[in-house]
């Protein structure tokens, strides 16, 4: 693991050789799929490969810290099972970890790298995920705005299902997302369920664990993400969501046999008590060609060439708040990861990034919509400790 002192600021930088890459990678080597990232110390794979059922879960947001300050109270069935702390990926953001657990790539590798993404093909700002317009959210035709297709990557289900084709593969998500694009994408190969809520995910009625024959499933929660965005990371109702976990999860591993379940998080959160618009600081937003974007923790700034100088005397002013690193020295840190790079991450990297590491945020107009209202009270893609170690869990019945 790197941990870097910056100013007096701990950053955790992204640990490829433990993290939820690596974690995926050894689910990959379990069904024989060859993978480029190394599988995690912690696990053997050969005593992985007697298990029948192997379930993967992830509750997004679900950060190491914030197990940590539940271990005792709230979460004493997950703090039996835990096994260690790992990484999420850089950008440690939904966006950028899912696509990492879903092919098996690092970001540098699929390019994935934030919710709001700029497509010059379509001369459009669009999120990634949802596949809408960014400025309207309006919802994209799907045929005319594929964005999807240019990750050109096929998912874990599509190498399982070559290299085991006798393993049976399962994705549940909630129903929400069943038109997803992104997560029809995503799980292509797999038997794609829906839960309602998240007590169904225990119970799922489509799959018999107990029935003859090898199953992978990949769970996939929003929660307790969603939670913490609207209400903080310390709030009642988070803890109560963890509690609820806790309790259905040792509900589930009396009921099964011969089945490994490693829980897990995407990334964790951060409450935010500053918050920066970029249009408000003329002299900053006038050396920009782009909206800044992907994240309000990780900004990718393109700067108009006559005013490069101007510009890196101006984000001085955010410097308590924000790592800055020009082009060159984003990619020279390894933090997207390791591989081929993405042919995209040339159109989504600017002259200059903008990574938090405080307890702030910063938005272009067009992620305003909340500014006269509320804010959301905690956000993640930045390189604190609450944002970047997610907690490994290991259920073996």
């Amino acid at each position: 693991m790197t941990e870097k002192n910056m100013k007096n600021k701990e950053i955790i930088y992204p640990d490829y050789n433990n993290s939820i890459l690596n974690l995926i990678s050894t689910i990959m080597k379990t069904y024989n799929v060859k993978t480029e990232h190394n599988p995690l110390q912690q696990i053997d794979i050969k005593e992985l490969k007697q298990k029948q059922n192997i379930i993967l879960m992830i509750f997004d947001g679900f950060g190491y810290n914030l197990f940590q300050k539940y271990r005792k109270t709230s979460c004493s069935f997950l703090a039996e099972h835990f096994i260690d702390k790992i990484t999420s990926v850089f950008p440690s953001t939904t966006t950028s970890a899912m696509t990492s657990i879903y092919t098996g790539k690092s970001p540098l590798e699929h390019g994935a790298l934030g919710w709001s993404l700029y497509f010059k093909d379509y001369f459009k700002l669009i999120d990634f995920l949802p596949n809408k317009d960014s400025i309207s959210g309006n919802a994209l035709h799907k045929e005319h705005f594929n964005t999807h297709d240019f990750l050109n990557i096929p998912n874990i289900f599509s190498k399982i299902k070559k290299t085991d084709p006798e393993t049976q593969l399962f994705y549940l998500k909630p129903k929400y997302l069943e038109d997803s694009i992104y997560s029809k994408y995503m799980t292509k190969n797999a038997l794609d369920l829906s839960f309602e809520n998240d007590k169904t995910i225990f119970c799922p009625d489509d799959i018999n664990l107990k029935e003859k024959g090898k199953k992978f499933i990949l769970v996939y929660s929003p929660f307790p993400d969603s939670l913490e965005h609207e209400n903080g990371v310390n709030s009642k109702i988070v803890e109560n969501y963890i509690k609820e976990i806790d309790l259905n999860l040792k509900k589930l591993s009396t009921e099964v046999k011969n089945t490994t379940i490693f829980i897990t998080a995407d990334h964790g959160l951060i409450d935010v008590n500053k918050y920066f618009y970029v249009n408000e600081d003329k002299e900053l937003n006038d050396c920009l060609i782009l909206p800044a974007f992907p994240e309000p923790r990780f900004i990718s700034f393109f700067v108009k060439t006559h005013k490069m100088n101007d510009f890196e005397t101006i984000i001085k002013r955010y410097e308590k708040d924000f790592l800055f690193m020009k082009r060159e020295e984003l990619f020279d840190s390894n933090l997207l990861g390791f591989g081929k790079q993405h042919p995209k991450i040339d159109d989504f990297i600017g002259d200059h990034v903008a990574i938090a590491i405080a307890n702030s945020a910063m938005k272009p107009i067009f992620l305003q919509n909340g500014k006269d209202e509320h804010e959301l009270k905690s956000h993640h893609c930045g390189l604190t400790s609450d944002e970047m170690w997610v907690p490994l869990f290991r259920i073996d019945v």
